[in-house]
């Protein structure tokens, strides 16, 4: 054969590997068969020049799967965010925000404070201020009540007895939340049934008397309380633990009103005042406090939904 045939022939055969004409199928099967690839060929290139698959879309330069992928869900740029109290997970190229561990769902909000309930004393036996969730004296499923010891004076009645004001919370704990929780502090240390003064600890706090880090806005409230060991008034002060920086979804603060002036004992800082916040509801509860009147009545006001 010819240098000059031998030529042609090396340049052909160059031709047909270039576009896969007459070449046998890779995988298996003649050229132009109906042997075809086992597997979804690729459609578009992505990062690296590899093909992206049939089931995969060219996102940001990468091949992904739109339908399970968070940060394009059902379409490129399209996240499913998550926010610490929410997991943003995408399924079947749509978010689900279901609500990440410590968080109960609220009507598509995730939550870690559910309202709150005071009953009245057993000398005045009732319901004094339901929970709005359960309208009743309970705490809603998935919610465990936070007792904070406190007083009440029976309606009309001119006595005081011990009671709770019971919070209703989970664990969870995030920045991005509005509530952090709340303990109590009795005046003195050693008192019996206390540790030091940490009376009831912050269950979002590992049940110590403080708030979690981030929950900066603090609200200290006065309450009067009997002892369990021998029932005698001591003094104490409710802390409940915000954050003013996240979005209003359960707790917006909370303020002091007395029974005689000034009236306005502590102001929320939510608004700077005796108030709650616009969008929120002042729930009220009833307890017992000191002061120049010596010792009186006082409501305290929690701004929830």
């Amino acid at each position: 054969m010819s240098p000059r045939l031998i030529s042609l022939l090396a340049v052909a055969l160059a031709s047909a590997c270039a576009d896969g004409s007459g070449l046998d199928d890779p995988s298996g099967g003649a050229g132009g068969g109906d042997g075809g690839s086992t597997g979804p060929g690729p459609s578009v290139t992505g990062a690296g020049g590899h093909g992206c698959f049939d089931t995969e879309t060219l996102c940001a330069g990468a091949c992904v799967d739109v339908s399970s992928h968070p940060d394009h869900c059902g379409q490129c740029d399209n996240p499913c965010a998550g926010d610490g109290t929410s997991l943003g997970e995408c399924v079947e190229g749509a978010c689900i925000n279901g609500c990440a561990a410590g968080f109960v769902d609220d009507n598509g909000t995730c939550k870690n404070f559910l309202g709150a309930y005071e009953a009245w004393p057993a000398e005045c036996a009732g319901c004094a201020n339901a929970n709005p969730y359960s309208s009743a004296c309970g705490c809603p499923a998935s919610t465990s009540p936070l007792p904070l010891h406190v007083q009440s004076d029976c309606p009309g009645v001119p006595m005081r007895f011990k009671t709770t004001l019971d919070l209703c919370v989970t664990s969870g704990v995030a920045e991005s939340s509005d509530f952090g929780g709340a303990y109590e502090v009795d005046d003195f240390d050693g008192w019996c049934g206390a540790t030091a003064q940490c009376r009831v600890g912050n269950p979002m706090a590992g049940n110590t008397c403080a708030c979690p880090a981030g929950f900066d806005d603090v609200i200290a409230l006065r309450s009067i309380i009997r002892l369990p060991c021998d029932n005698a008034e001591a003094g104490n002060t409710i802390f409940l633990c915000g954050n003013m920086d996240a979005p209003f979804t359960s707790f917006a603060g909370a303020y002091q009103f007395d029974d005689f002036a000034p009236n306005c004992r502590v102001a929320n800082p939510w608004t700077g005042d005796c108030s709650c916040p616009a969008g929120s509801t002042d729930r009220v509860y009833r307890v017992m406090v000191d002061g120049g009147a010596g010792l009186y009545g006082s409501t305290i006001h929690l701004c929830t939904p």
